[in-house]
């Protein structure tokens, strides 16, 4: 127990680390937030020996950027999100790497391990290699995930004190390692935080190596089916990308694999929010190369229920590439076309749409809905008469069709029984094409004059009044 000042708050803990251990602030206030929760006596043990062991680190990787000031605060800060305080010693330990690596070979050999790993040599980044291999025997269900967690960020902290010039190997065989793991998919969540974490301890010049284990990131939350569970982002993706300057190869094959591990929790708005994402990849050099993923596109956006307004699929390069296709005229119809469009493409097509995975009957409603659409883009009142021709629906089915048109939100409308019609308030536009930008452009514009001349007024009214005083 140290003699100081006795700990009462977490002010006297920071202030004895400031004046004990020479970091700066921002790394105290992390190790705080990780330790936060604990008693404020074991709060500040904790703390204390936790940057003690990065000191240690630093001193070992002096021409490393492992444990930069950026990384190190990011860690922190992950683990606090990740893993329970608990495993703070298991990842950050305040043990010899030797006696270390004994405490994990004798926690392999009691968990289906080899009796003994290929301790012999004095080459540490040939033990951390027998480690690795021998996870394939040891990562089992047996093993409860909590504990399995504190073991793979022990593994994962040795990794680091491999020289950089020689550490891209254990990282990437560590990160097959984990997705290789034949494992329930409740282990799903915790392979994705090691992952994560080892995403941000790798070498800031490794990027190849943060790609690769981004990918096994992506396809072992496809196969635990558990994409949810990711702690970042598209946008943070998207970040990476750029940081890491990989390929547009690279970036397409991410956003593929992102695309089937959504698709595989039937997250149908993500899925094709990233099949989107793919697409914007391709040049008009590139684009045939795109054809399935725009085709595929294509079927998903007129199967999402959610998803009416498609006119920016015309855009796409690849969807370019299919026109004069079967699927191509079907997705003109629901950008622009009317439910008889589409029945007559039907009685022609039957076989088509049978095949390509669409559905008949949600087409046909989903079709109504855009045609009311398009009538009331330029009206202020719809008759009954009108929506039965157009929607091909009987009298008794208006007012549960107007009902689920107003619930998309697509349309804001009012009905009047007696007058046997529908009062218009706004709808959305099916297509934005020139003239609509150009009919926005002129809307501002006299919005503008008016403004003008209105403060034009107010100014020649405020200065009568003061010439009148």
């Amino acid at each position: 127990h140290s003699c100081g000042p006795s700990i009462n708050t977490i002010d006297d803990i920071r202030s004895r680390l400031i004046s004990e251990t020479n970091f700066d602030s921002e790394r105290i206030d992390a190790v705080l937030i990780l330790t936060e929760g604990l008693s404020r006596s074991k709060q500040y043990r904790m703390a204390k020996s936790f940057l003690k062991q990065v000191k240690r680190e630093q001193l070992l990787n002096q021409n490393s950027t492992v444990f930069n000031d950026s990384s190190i605060i990011i860690i922190i800060v992950r683990m606090k999100e990740d893993i329970p305080t608990t495993c703070v010693a298991a990842v950050f330990s305040d043990v010899e790497p030797n006696d270390q690596l004994k405490d994990i070979g004798k926690f392999m050999h009691d968990h289906g391990g080899q009796p003994e790993l290929d301790f012999s040599t004095n080459d540490f980044e040939s033990k951390i290699e027998s480690i690795i291999r021998e996870l394939r025997n040891v990562l089992k269900e047996t093993i409860a995930e909590g504990e399995m967690e504190m073991f793979l960020n022990s593994v994962m902290s040795l990794i680091l004190l491999v020289p950089e010039d020689k550490i891209n190997r254990p990282i990437l065989n560590f990160s097959e390692a984990i997705i290789n793991a034949n494992l329930p998919e409740k282990y799903g969540p915790m392979k994705l935080r090691i992952l994560t974490n080892l995403i941000y301890v790798v070498p800031e010049r490794g990027n190849t190596d943060k790609y690769r284990i981004l990918i096994d990131l992506i396809k072992c939350a496809r196969n635990h089916r558990c994409i949810n569970a990711v702690s970042v982002g598209l946008n943070q993706v998207k970040k990476w990308v750029k940081e890491w300057k990989v390929s547009t190869e690279q970036v397409q094959e991410l956003y593929r694999n992102m695309h089937e591990a959504y698709a595989a929790t039937g997250d149908s708005g993500n899925a094709l929010q990233l099949l989107l994402e793919l697409l914007g990849t391709y040049t008009k050099e590139t684009a045939s190369k795109a054809r399935t993923d725009a085709f595929k596109c294509i079927i998903n956006s007129i199967n999402d229920p959610n998803v009416f307004i498609m006119d920016h699929l015309l855009l796409l390069e690849p969807v370019k590439v299919l026109e004069g296709e079967n699927i191509h005229n079907l997705l003109n119809i629901f950008v622009s076309g009317r439910l008889q469009d589409y029945l007559e493409f039907y009685a022609k097509q039957k076989g088509f749409i049978e095949s390509s995975g669409v559905k008949h009957d949600r087409n046909i409603t989903k079709m109504r809905l855009l045609t009311f659409l398009q009538s009331a883009e330029n009206q202020k009142e719809v008759t009954f008469d009108t929506i039965e021709r157009q929607m091909q629906i009987t009298a008794d089915d208006v007012e549960s069709f107007i009902i689920e048109a107003v619930r998309t939100k697509m349309i804001r409308c009012k009905i009047d029984h007696l007058a046997r019609k529908v009062i218009i308030d706004s709808t959305v536009q099916r297509t934005f094409t020139k003239q609509h930008w150009q009919s926005l452009k002129e809307k501002l514009e006299s919005w503008k004059a008016n403004l003008a001349l209105i403060n034009t007024n107010l100014t020649t009214l405020t200065t009568a009044q003061v010439t009148a005083k």
